[in-house]
């Protein structure tokens, strides 16, 4: 019997966070590796290569910087293929409660340290020798003004002091705070809406799940090797693309039949009404002396 505070679904809420962090401090390649995470709960390290077309060497890196800064958590697993191998496969997923728990650290951890930086810089030496090199601070001015010249001067070298514009304060030094709250807002308010969100323990640590475009992908690829093997196997084997339209065979291969016949009955009709010929005189006798005897003529 579940909880009925544990969800079994993750919020939109927490996707949405997931999303605005890794766009606004990461590369797009983050990006788009995340974007596959969010949308199917645990990943396979090859089929995150078939659906990014990344180098392995640079989905690695990406993935070791995402891991590295709790993002998102790795499992190995141990699976034996059909011919009896066993490899191992890294699988990658997202645990929201990490994940909303470091975007609060790093957040909090970037406000520190612009507040920091804010009440030092009133603080820092606005005094340079341009000769020793020694800096003073505002408080210390008192201590390098001379009466007698009306300058300031160093008290290790008595060089006279300039203003060290690099330790100057910035002028919007006390406006970062504010800047940076109005724009992680967004940020604030999705880790409020987030904040007493209960998932269950088979959406913290998922299994392993199919993505269902790889698996029409390999289903279709396997059916067309069954389907080319058949053909090899009846000697018949013809590319893919060619089955589209007629080759460049057929277009070079003609079937030609002759028929006698017709051509006969035509010759019959066109000389059933005309007259008949009269045969030359040189197929009816010969016209070669000699071809005849005399004795046969006269009794002829």
């Amino acid at each position: 019997m579940t909880d009925p505070d544990v969800l079994t679904e993750v919020p939109a809420a927490l996707k949405r966070l997931a999303k605005y962090v890794v766009r606004g401090f990461y590369g797009i390649e983050h990006a788009l590796a995340l974007d596959i995470l969010i949308r199917n709960p645990c990943v396979k390290e090859e089929d995150m290569l078939e659906l990014l077309k990344f180098d392995r060497k640079q989905l690695r890196a990406v993935l070791n910087t995402l891991k590295g800064d709790k993002f998102i958590k790795c499992r190995m697993r141990v699976e034996t293929a059909p011919d009896g191998k066993t490899t191992r496969h890294n699988y990658y997923f997202i645990n929201y409660r990490l994940l909303v728990n470091v975007v609060k650290y790093k957040l909090d951890h970037m406000r520190r340290r612009i507040e920091t930086d804010e009440r030092d810089s009133t603080n820092r030496a606005s005094f340079k020798c341009p000769i020793c090199f020694s800096t003073f601070t505002d408080l210390e001015a008192n201590q390098l003004f001379d009466p007698r010249t009306g300058t300031f001067r160093c008290t290790f070298c008595e060089t006279e002091v300039e203003e060290d514009e690099s330790a100057m304060p910035k002028k919007d030094a006390r406006t970062l705070v504010a800047r940076f709250n109005e724009q992680i807002e967004p940020i604030y308010a999705l880790l409020r809406e987030t904040e007493d969100v209960n998932l269950a323990y088979e959406i913290l640590e998922p299994e392993p799940t199919e993505i269902p475009a790889l698996k029409q992908s390999k289903e279709r690829a396997a059916g067309t090797g069954s389907a080319t093997a058949a053909g090899l196997a009846g000697g018949h084997h013809r590319e893919a693309w060619t089955t589209k339209g007629p080759s460049y065979e057929d277009l070079y291969t003609q079937n030609v039949v002759i028929s006698m016949e017709g051509q006969e009955d035509l010759n019959r009709s066109a000389s059933e009404g005309k007259p008949a010929r009269e045969r030359p005189i040189w197929l009816r006798e010969s016209t070669v002396q000699g071809a005849y005897d005399p004795d046969e003529i006269k009794d002829g």
